[in-house]
């Protein structure tokens, strides 16, 4: 509490007219001033201090002077008065006014002369002219101070000395009653609050009395609707009434830890209202309050909480049991190796026990296929250097010496603050679906071959197309040259020109041979070809096979489309549609039949639209028609079209699907391409006879 001032203890008002009426009748000044020299009150002062020796910058130095004499005087006297001549001359009085050992203000009286020491006018004189008062106004004020005796002023002093004594006392009683009742107040007010910051926060809050078997003295709102009773209930109620876990053992070794400053926190269940249990989480602290020992806390319900444990818990059964089933573990090191957490699956996939796996990154690298190793440190350097994410197959080889193909995937992951950062990894064992795969592949090789063999019969009708005319102009080259031999008109100079011919022609059927053989040749390696290319070369197999069945052929096509893939097998894609269609037209008897041809770019897409006027196909087969040994032919195999499809989605990244037009059917097939410019649409169009 800080100490109180004059002014808050005497009322200074009353003070002022005590002391103007003693003016009055003595006529004898007066003042108070408090510690920081601040005049409270003054009375009756001469004309010779206020007019002349204040007002005059250098007699007022000395009236400053006399002040700071008296300051530093004050703290030795204890009560007693101070006599001095100020040094402008006069007499004057001060007496320190100390409350409760307290130095809190200083009483002046002055501004007088004593009778027994009369002034010398000379010296004032003087004085006047030093200062350059008018010497006749200041000697008249001189003649207005009083004279007074020694016992006067002693009287006077003792007067003072106890009325502000008993002014001062009783305004520190009145005070110190104010503030009494202020600080009560005060009190009050803080009390109130807190009970209210208790009696309504949201958590349950309790007060156990252990001297009384553990009974509720208090507890708030909070508290009072978790339990579902009202107060006046609750407080007959001890600890067993309440909680069906109750243990006294357990409930006296918390009470000794909370004596010895601990706070105690444990879970338990509570036992409402309506039966329900749900559980809780306690906190227990000791305090002492009117001299008696109590527990007081407060408790939460943590029914969601240990929902979400029990959710959590759930979770990590099904990722164990999702990771089993996916063959996927995962672990998490720091950058040096050491395994921070693993998966149960992890150790699983590698054959090893959690100690073992934990060991160093060495150790695990032992696992590694000897001959997969240094791709392994390639992916790991490249994470450590430049922070990037990276995967890679590689085999394994378990301690009981069974090789795995797995799939592992390294990722930086950033650190717990002030810690380094960790690498992610995960690993899945593809052991069996890299033998399915291979199954799968071997499956699709078998099938691209019979579609071949089943294509190549249609080979060798086109390869009969493409030979008949040339072998019988040969016929009857070979018929003319007999007869004009036999006739005699076969001269020397015609065999040249007749073998010529013959020549050209069989060049023209070797060529053909070649373009066949080329055409059934597997490709090893994806290659760019141009659509608008491979598509004319491809018609070319097939265009005179086509004028025969009187079939029209329109090609529209972009130029300078280039896909990356396979030509051969891009080839083969088109030669089944346009088989297929030529066999549809074939047999729907179309009267105008007609194929069209159109290749264009759908932003970085080649489409090859293959569209016939058959009449469309049937709606509850349209769904099946790239299914495996699908087919509504009486002597198909049902594997054209599924390795249509097979070829441009696994081995080329396009699509392939059928859909009906206005009056037929249309293929489209769509493949990504390289060469991304959508400025280059130079078309080319025509109808090939």
């Amino acid at each position: 509490m800080t100490k109180p001032t004059f002014t808050q203890i005497v009322d200074i008002p009353q003070i002022k007219q005590l002391l103007e009426a003693h003016f009055q009748t003595t006529g004898v000044l007066s003042a108070i001033l408090d510690t920081n020299e601040n005049i409270l009150v003054a009375v009756g002062w001469q004309d010779i201090c206020t007019r002349f020796h204040r007002a005059n910058p250098d007699s007022l130095a000395r009236c400053r002077q006399s002040d700071a004499l008296i300051k530093s005087r004050m703290q030795e006297l204890q009560g007693d008065i101070l006599e001095y001549r100020c040094a402008n001359g006069l007499q004057e009085v001060a007496m320190p006014i100390v409350i409760e050992g307290e130095h809190l203000a200083t009483f002046f009286l002055g501004q007088f002369f004593y009778d027994d020491e009369r002034p010398d006018p000379e010296y004032f004189r003087r004085q006047a002219r030093e200062f350059g008062f008018d010497e006749e106004d200041y000697m008249a004020a001189l003649s207005r101070v009083p004279f007074l005796t020694r016992t006067q002023v002693g009287d006077i002093m003792d007067y003072y000395r106890i009325l502000v004594r008993m002014m001062a006392e009783t305004g520190l009683r009145n005070l110190r009653l104010t503030r009494g009742v202020e600080e009560q107040k005060k009190a009050e007010e803080e009390a109130s609050f807190f009970r209210n910051l208790v009696e309504y926060t949201r958590d349950p809050v309790y007060v156990l009395d252990p001297d009384d078997g553990w009974r509720l003295v208090y507890l708030n709102q909070a508290a009072c609707a978790h339990y579902g009773m009202d107060r006046e209930q609750l407080l007959t109620m001890r600890i067993p009434d309440w909680d069906p876990k109750f243990d006294m053992t357990t409930i006296d070794k918390g009470w000794q830890q909370q004596k010895q400053g601990k706070s105690v926190r444990f879970e338990t269940v509570h036992r409402l209202a309506s039966g329900k249990l749900v559980p809780v989480e306690v906190s227990a602290n000791y305090l002492v309050h009117e001299g008696k020992e109590l527990c007081v806390g407060y408790f939460h319900d943590i029914s969601e909480r240990k929902a979400m444990e029990a959710r959590l818990k759930e979770s990590e059964r099904n990722l164990i049991e999702a990771q089993r089933i996916a063959c996927i573990g995962n672990w998490l090191t720091d950058t040096s190796g050491n395994v921070i957490s693993a998966s149960t699956e992890c150790y699983r996939i590698f054959g090893v026990t959690p100690e073992e796996f934990a060991e160093t990154f060495e150790a695990r690298m032992a696992c590694v296929h000897l001959d997969d190793r240094a791709r392994v440190r390639s992916v790991m350097e490249d994470l450590m250097k430049n922070r990037a994410s990276g995967s890679l197959e590689c085999r394994i080889m378990r301690p009981d010496g069974d090789e795995r193909i797995v799939h592992i995937r390294l990722e930086p992951a950033p650190g717990e603050p002030g810690k380094p950062e960790r690498i992610f990894g995960t690993v899945q064992d593809v052991t069996e679906q890299r033998k399915v795969m291979d199954s799968l592949m071997e499956k699709d090789l078998l099938l691209l071959q019979q579609s071949r063999l089943a294509t190549m019969g249609e080979m060798v009708n086109y390869i009969a197309h493409q030979w008949r005319q040339p072998l019988n102009v040969i016929g009857l080259l070979v018929q003319a040259m007999r007869d004009d031999y036999l006739h005699g008109e076969l001269g020397e100079e015609d065999l040249p020109r007749i073998v010529g011919q013959i020549m050209d022609l069989i060049r023209h059927m070797s060529g053909t041979i070649e373009d066949f053989r080329v055409f059934f040749r597997s490709g090893k390696e994806a290659k760019p070809f141009d659509l608008r290319e491979v598509t004319c070369k491809t018609l070319s197999f097939v265009a005179d096979s086509l004028k025969m069945s009187n079939i029209g052929l329109t090609l529209e096509a972009e130029d300078g489309l280039v896909a990356m893939g396979y030509r051969n097998e891009f080839s083969h894609v088109l030669l089944n549609l346009l088989n297929n269609a030529r066999e549809a037209l074939a047999e729907k008897g179309t009267a105008s039949p007609g194929i069209t041809i159109r290749i264009f770019r759908e932003e970085d897409t080649g489409v090859i639209s293959i569209r016939d006027n058959a009449g469309g196909i049937p709606p509850d087969i349209i769904g099946k028609l790239f299914d495996c040994y699908f087919t509504t032919k009486e002597k198909g195999t049902g594997v054209g079209l599924y390795m249509c499809r097979t070829i441009i989605e696994k081995r080329m990244g396009g699509s392939i699907a059928a859909h009906n037009v206005d009056d037929g059917a249309e293929f489209r097939v769509r493949i990504p391409l390289v060469n991304p410019n959508p400025y280059n649409r130079d078309a080319v169009a025509g109808r090939i006879d």
